[in-house]
């Protein structure tokens, strides 16, 4: 990845959506052999079997042996390296909000 490819984020990053980020990071590496290095966050639609559909922040991460891939792509937000990875068309979607999390909603961005 390039440099000029990556939007800079524009959102900050609360206590709470940095203790989730951790849970995600539990999560991943319970279940892959390939350790959590960098979470990436982005904006995700989906659409259920039922024809229900929703948008939501999406939170992941890129495994270790991904880590040279990907290294130019590190921004620091809030004090923890992320890649922001947003589609052009939802990076005005985090502007100026903060990611937040609860157990009840998950990740979710607010205004701060």
């Amino acid at each position: 990845m390039a440099r000029a490819d990556i939007p800079v984020a524009n959102f900050t990053i609360s206590d709470s959506a940095k203790r989730g980020i951790e849970l995600v990071r539990l999560w991943f590496n319970g279940h892959s052999s390939d350790q959590a290095a960098v979470a990436t966050v982005g904006w995700v639609r989906a659409e259920r079997a039922s024809g229900e559909r929703s948008e939501h922040v999406a939170v992941t991460f890129y495994s270790r042996s991904q880590y040279a891939e990907i290294a130019n792509a590190i921004q620091i937000v809030s004090d923890i390296e992320i890649i922001f990875l947003p589609v052009p068309r939802d990076h005005a979607r985090f502007e100026g909000k903060v990611l937040d999390y609860s157990n009840e909603r998950g990740f979710f961005l607010r205004e701060p």
